[in-house]
């Protein structure tokens, strides 16, 4: 089954130090979405691991449509964490050192911690726990009153 993940870019070059994207997988559009940030990416990689639970119970056919991230391709300095839809949430990590994924043992606020130790971004003592709430408004339209189901069909994907 396809896996959501949430992707820190550590970027070099003519951007500021300290400077880093944050990219969510989206599963139904099968490429990586900008986020605003680790909070906001965290949210997201929930809301579409929780929305793919929902359609794997229903057994649901759009499952079948669904990406997964492609593996590295870049010299980038990253690191990403991918969240199984599983009732009991498993997660894997990868990064610029350590291209394939393995799985990690902890809690998706040490996951998150270490992916963010990867590639230098400090992470703020409220950030990891977000994974675990579902908000109202998130930054796709997936979040603005769809389901990631419905969004693939819309898209008609």
């Amino acid at each position: 089954m396809s896996q959501p993940s949430l992707k820190i870019t550590h970027l070099e070059g003519d951007t500021p130090e300290g400077e880093y994207v944050f990219e969510v997988w989206s599963p139904a559009a099968g490429r990586y979405m900008s986020c605003p940030s680790f909070d906001a990416g965290l949210d997201l990689v929930g809301t579409f691991a929780h929305d793919m639970r929902e359609m794997w119970v229903n057994k649901d056919p759009v499952l079948a449509t669904l990406k997964s991230p492609p593996p590295v391709n870049d010299d980038a300095e990253f690191a990403e964490l991918r969240v199984t839809a599983q009732a009991q949430r498993h997660y894997d990590i990868r990064s610029f050192d350590a291209p394939d994924w393995a799985h990690f043992r902890g809690y998706i606020s040490q996951a998150g911690e270490r992916i963010c130790a990867e590639v230098g971004y400090v992470v703020t003592p409220v950030t990891a726990p977000t994974l675990h709430t579902r908000r109202a408004q998130s930054v796709t339209s997936v979040a603005h009153g769809a389901t990631l189901a419905e969004a693939v069909r819309r898209s008609g994907s």
